[in-house]
């Protein structure tokens, strides 16, 4: 008899790295961060903010797989102030999806990125892991 969902399925449940949790599924990312959480349509991810190392991509040398990363910077609104969020590495908007940094500042975030212009995956997370975490807001307008 069935009482919960199953612990084992690696699509439910986030497989740790050492540089974060990893999500199989947007739909499994998603519901552990329905504050941040990520469009289901991918045209709709294609219109986020990302981090891409001038199109070409971080390489993966976190995870073990040879796929080419981007960070989005999540949830994705329009403002002048330093909102925090989560800071998601994806395969081009796809799964995998390894969570990065959370709250931390978005704009913080990608500023930083920026202005090191990582090429690799793991640079990104040192990058990140140095950002200070910052409450969330209580303020509907940040």
């Amino acid at each position: 008899m069935a009482t919960g969902p199953n612990i084992t399925d690696h699509r439910a449940t986030p497989r740790m790295t050492a540089r974060g949790q990893l999500y199989a599924s947007v739909e499994a990312y998603n519901s552990a961060h329905p504050d941040a959480a990520l469009p289901l349509e991918m045209a709709q991810r294609h219109r986020l903010r990302c981090y891409t190392a001038a199109h070409r991509g971080l390489i993966d040398d976190v995870t073990g797989t040879d796929f080419t990363w981007t960070i989005a910077f999540l949830p994705d609104l329009p403002t002048d102030r330093d909102r925090p969020g989560v800071v998601l590495a994806t395969r081009w908007g796809a799964p995998p999806l390894l969570v990065l940094a959370q709250d931390v500042g978005l704009r913080t975030a990608w500023t930083t990125l920026v202005e090191r212009w990582p090429t690799h995956l793991s640079e990104a997370a040192t990058l990140l892991d140095s950002l200070a975490r910052v409450p969330a807001s209580t303020d509907s307008s940040v």
